[in-house]
């Protein structure tokens, strides 16, 4: 039996490890959009105490596929090291967020059809520049020049591939399709201020636990994993436009103008 919190955490990962790699095959925080305010919804059918926890996972895992864009916030295991994950993204491959990863620092990314935006800090470029076997003078070189700083790939870009293809909707909600028939329900708990009901199901790693909200639309609002990779998931802002603005900083390094990578450009 597949472990569908791990691949809804691992699918989060999978795509920020791409963009956290991505940018190292070119040599070379976000603002993060909040969840809009509602009024209060009243209780969901889906999640009605008549319902099993299949009949209730079923309409969550519908409605959550369902959503034009959300919100992203994952802590797993990659590679054997932690990772954090905050992205926001949708269906039309629009994305922006952070990525935080041991040992790689942190990246920024803001991604629009027309472009990526990307911005590591001095541990990121280092870890760069380590895993291109860069001399210590060109290392020192490629910090001081991109560190904390905006580079811009046009989304057209070869280069860019890596991570055009990283904020898929799709792929992130593809482990929400047939919940295990040996889900149970569980108590209700409270994520990020709303009410919801939790169900247990078995999963390959261990057991997954899915909280789905009873009021309002019956989204899955977080997901947990525990046993041999443990593992959260928490989502939020669904159907929220994602700000694609590009950055007001007006040094911006912008890759169309280089003629090879930039970490080879210095």
């Amino acid at each position: 039996m597949r472990s569908r919190t791990k691949s809804r955490a691992a699918a989060a990962v999978a795509a920020a490890a791409a963009l956290l790699a991505g940018p190292t095959a070119c040599g070379p925080a976000a603002t993060r959009t909040a969840p809009p305010s509602s009024p209060t919804a009243s209780p969901t059918p889906s999640a009605s105490p008549a319902r099993s926890g299949q009949e209730v996972l079923s309409a969550a895992y519908e409605t959550t596929r369902k959503a034009e864009s959300m919100r992203a916030v994952a802590t797993v295991q990659q590679d054997g090291k932690p990772m954090k994950v905050d992205l926001s993204l949708d269906r039309k491959g629009n994305c922006r967020g952070e990525i935080r990863m041991d040992g790689m620092g942190r990246l920024d990314v803001i991604k629009s059809s027309e472009s990526v935006h990307f911005r590591g800090d001095e541990t990121y470029w280092r870890a760069v520049a380590k895993l291109k076997h860069s001399p210590q003078k060109q290392t020192d070189q490629i910090v001081a020049m991109l560190a904390e700083r905006w580079v811009r790939i046009p989304a057209s870009d070869p280069r860019a591939a890596p991570m055009t293809g990283s904020c898929d909707l799709s792929k992130l909600t593809s482990g929400f399709d047939h919940p295990s028939p040996l889900a149970r329900r569980g108590e209700t708990a409270t994520v990020d201020g709303k009410p919801t009901v939790a169900v247990t199901s078995p999963a390959k790693q261990g057991t997954q636990t899915d909280y789905v909200a009873t009021q309002g639309k019956p989204y899955v609002l977080k997901s947990t994993l525990m046993g041999d990779s443990p593992g959260e998931a928490l989502f939020s802002a669904f159907d929220t436009p994602v700000d694609t603005a590009a950055p007001k900083d007006a040094d911006v390094l912008d890759m169309s103008k280089l003629g090879g990578p930039a970490g080879e450009s210095i």
